[in-house]
């Protein structure tokens, strides 16, 4: 049951719990009425021998002599169902016509007088009687006294036949009970597991940009969950926002010492120092890549929170931003894309990837760039000169930059790399029909 879901673990059990209980009462009902029948049985042969006895007579020679013919014509007929015996000691048993030439043999007889008590006996031929014994001291008109043992009985099936009956009737009722049973059960524990899913539901909307876990109209059984779970998103929050103005305070403190170190390499080729100029500035450089770059990184979301951001109003505060850049103004933007689009990635994180993607886009346009979103993926195009096929594979690797005379360091786009792969998104870079590059993100509406 490892890989069972709570749904089928608890019907199994159910289902186990029903059928044992149901198993022992069908067990239970059967004995009860194996025992009943039994003791109706035991009262009719109780009779029978009293009747018996009761016109059973010694004579003075110690002869005994039933002479009593008993109501039950089943004593009367060869195999009748009915049997009765006295044994005499030294003296031929005397039997009802029922046995004919058969005897029954006692195995254990009394051996002192005692109340009534069964046996079963075995016939001759192979059937099986219950049979009720008795010690019986017969007293003759003189006195004389002979014990005697006196059995009747009856025929065996006689007895289990009901039994059988009975336990296939409530065979038949247990199973229409376990059906009724398991069905309520399961439409119960259905019920009983609906709060989860609407517990689940919850967790997807906090997934899709929810901030809390609202708890209104679920069991109080689920409210310290919720309560963790709010808990848990409102800490996360928390880290990641310190995490971020750390980033923010590391970034402000190294950009003095990287500039002073620029300017230290313009004086020194002011002084004709070109080769060391060019290697500070060289190192300071790439020092500066690689702390925008990682930091960058540590302000990005994980991918797995609660996130949801509006595409269309991020596109446009973007694209509003890129217009005061350089030639920003000159060209015209397009953007088509849903007011009702909204993305599950962090709103900062998608300002970073809208914005290295569409300064990209700025950089390298003639007239006009267009954005757009089909529900499914968002799409950064440019009519600028393009990338040549062989080089596409290559534009979005870190410090890769196919057209040296634009400014930049070639980060940008290994930014969008990173965040696509924290995020799970999918990158493909394409010709546009604009007639310069294209690139898709694999990003679909929440």
């Amino acid at each position: 049951m490892g890989s069972w879901s709570l749904r089928k673990r608890l019907i199994f059990l159910a289902a186990l719990t029903v059928s044992f209980v149901l198993a022992i009462a069908g067990m239970t009902f059967s004995m009860i009425y194996k025992k009943h029948v039994e003791n109706f049985v035991l009262t009719e042969l109780s009779t029978h021998m009293d009747q018996l006895l009761g016109g059973t007579t010694l004579s003075t020679n110690k002869d005994v002599d039933v002479g009593v013919e008993l109501s039950d014509p089943r004593f009367h007929e060869p195999g009748g169902g009915l049997y009765w015996q006295i044994d005499v000691p030294g003296k031929q048993s005397l039997r009802s016509r029922s046995l004919w030439d058969e005897q029954l043999v006692i195995p254990t007889p009394p051996q002192n007088e005692e109340h009534d008590h069964a046996h079963i006996l075995n016939l001759p031929s192979g059937g099986e009687i219950f049979a009720l014994e008795k010690l019986v001291v017969l007293t003759s008109d003189s006195g004389a006294e002979l014990p005697v043992v006196v059995a009747v009985g009856i025929d065996r099936d006689r007895v289990t036949s009901p039994v059988s009956e009975f336990l296939q009737a409530i065979l038949g009722g247990l199973a229409a009970t376990y059906a009724v049973l398991l069905a309520s059960m399961i439409f119960i524990l259905t019920l009983g597991l609906r709060p989860l899913a609407a517990v689940k539901q919850q967790i997807v909307a906090m997934r899709n940009g929810s901030t809390r876990f609202d708890a209104a109209g679920l069991p109080s059984e689920v409210l310290p969950l919720a309560e963790e779970v709010n808990a848990l998103s409102a800490a996360r929050e928390q880290q990641l926002e310190s995490a971020r103005q750390r980033a923010s305070n590391l970034a402000h403190g190294l950009k003095t010492p990287l500039a002073v170190m620029l300017a230290i390499s313009n004086e020194l080729r002011g002084k004709g120092l070109a080769d060391a100029a060019d290697h500070i500035s060289l190192n300071a450089n790439q020092m500066r890549d690689l702390v925008d770059r990682e930091l960058t990184r540590s302000r990005m979301a994980d991918g797995r929170g609660t996130y949801r951001a509006d595409l269309a109003d991020t596109v446009r505060k973007v694209v509003a931003t890129m217009k005061k850049a350089p030639r920003g103004d000159l060209l015209m933007w397009s953007i088509d894309v849903p007011e009702i689009a909204h993305v599950a990635v962090d709103r900062v994180d998608l300002l970073e990837l809208l914005g290295n993607l569409l300064d990209n886009a700025r950089k390298h346009a003639t007239e006009a760039v267009r954005v757009s979103h089909d529900g499914k993926s968002l799409v950064i195009e440019d009519d600028g000169p393009g990338v040549p096929e062989d080089q596409m594979g290559s534009i979005l690797q870190r410090g890769v930059r196919l057209d040296e005379k634009m400014p930049g360091s070639g980060i940008g786009l290994a930014i969008v790399t990173d965040l696509a792969d924290v995020y799970g998104l999918t990158l493909n870079v394409r010709r546009s029909d604009l007639g310069g590059l294209a690139i898709e993100v694999g990003m679909p509406s929440v």
